[in-house]
């Protein structure tokens, strides 16, 4: 029985999470986004290497690995609706908490996309940024999956991505297109060139629809700075991380590979 069949047994999305809890205990978690380097990488040898693997596609990154995705998070800032290889691809959606009537209905009606998994993400006003996982450092945050909720990142793979790989018992992730962005691109004027790795990653889907404006620097850079106290924590939990990425800038204590070492 596939995973998705399994979880189907309940109807509620809280009962799914819980039943995913530690389906994959100390394996491997291939965490994919959308970051540039992606499609640097052989997409025919990606495919290869990742076949049978757990998959964990962050919003677009999924029609590079759509063939062998196990995961694919969405959030409603990825709009474009899509349509699934593989019929046991499980749809992972993760909503605004205060908006979430009207992103349900967005999903199952304008879009009538697959949701297999609904889970609230608590954000706070803009002002209060430094709530925020990233700001807080407070990556202990990511415990919250097993209770059915998200917290503000900023970003999918702080609020799910990481999370959700870390609920199924993996003990080493590998990222893969994860750049985040570059600080260097910052034009005070405009934001961010168009192209850097956040830009594309975060704000619009890959390749898909002419980019405009760009994120705010600061919570950039902090998404960027709290890496280092992120590799801590991932050490303290006896929790191996690796990134497969040519321009990544998180801390360098991360282990970067290549593809050939998949």
């Amino acid at each position: 029985m596939s995973l998705k069949k399994e979880i189907y047994k309940v109807e509620d999305s809280y009962e799914r999470i819980k039943l995913l809890k530690d389906k994959f205990k100390d394996q491997t978690a291939y965490l994919i986004t959308a970051g540039p380097s992606l499609t640097e990488l052989d997409r025919s040898k990606l495919l290869e290497k990742l076949e049978g693997k757990l998959v964990i596609a962050c919003k677009q990154s999924y029609e590079y690995v759509k063939e062998v995705a196990t995961f694919h998070l969405m959030s409603c800032y990825s709009y474009q609706p899509y349509e699934y290889h593989n019929e046991d691809t499980i749809v992972h959606w993760q909503l605004t908490a205060m908006n979430m009537p009207y992103e349900i209905n967005r999903i199952q009606n304008e879009w009538k996309s697959p949701a297999d998994i609904l889970i609230p993400c608590y954000s706070t006003p803009w002002i209060q940024m430094k709530q925020t996982t990233a700001f807080s450092r407070e990556f202990d945050n990511w415990k919250a999956y097993g209770e059915g909720k998200a917290i503000w990142g900023p970003g999918i793979m702080y609020e799910s991505g990481f999370p959700l790989a870390l609920h199924l018992g993996c003990k080493d992730i590998v990222t893969i297109g994860w750049d985040i962005g570059d600080l260097s691109k910052f034009e005070p004027e405009k934001g961010f060139k168009l192209g850097d790795a956040w830009h594309e990653e975060h704000a619009h889907e890959l390749y898909k629809i002419k980019a405009d404006g760009g994120p705010d620097y600061l919570e950039l850079k902090e998404t960027i700075d709290c890496t280092k106290e992120m590799y801590d924590w991932f050490l303290d939990n006896k929790i191996k991380v690796r990134i497969l990425s040519n321009s990544n800038p998180a801390d360098k204590r991360f282990e970067r590979i290549t593809i050939d070492e998949l």
